[in-house]
């Protein structure tokens, strides 16, 4: 039988579950930039900790990636990705304090 196209990682692979993860983040924050007008002024992202539900990755993982993806340059200007948004939001029941923490503690 072929491969097929997803592959899951193996849940002991914590390296390679931070990688894929932080690829996906990744692919999410650029489409988000790219559907964006102008200099993003009344423009609001609206984020939930993807994976923490029912694959349980750790929260402070999760807000990691997401601070390291929002802090990159954005396209070849001196400034963080984050700049292309009036307000980032994360949307969470149970997350929130550890992305406020991260995201104060950078």
């Amino acid at each position: 039988m072929g491969e097929g196209l997803y592959i899951p990682p193996s849940s002991n692979d914590i390296q390679q579950i931070r990688s894929r993860t932080l690829q996906k983040i990744q692919a999410i924050i650029a489409s988000a930039v790219a559907n964006t007008e102008g200099d993003g002024s009344d423009t609001y992202l609206l984020l939930g900790p993807i994976g923490t539900g029912a694959f349980k990755n750790d929260k402070k993982m999760i807000a990691e990636l997401f601070f390291k993806v929002l802090n990159n340059p954005l396209m070849n200007s001196y400034q963080s990705i984050r700049y292309a948004f009036d307000q980032i939001w994360f949307v969470s029941t149970d997350s929130h304090q550890v992305f406020e923490e991260v995201f104060k503690n950078h």
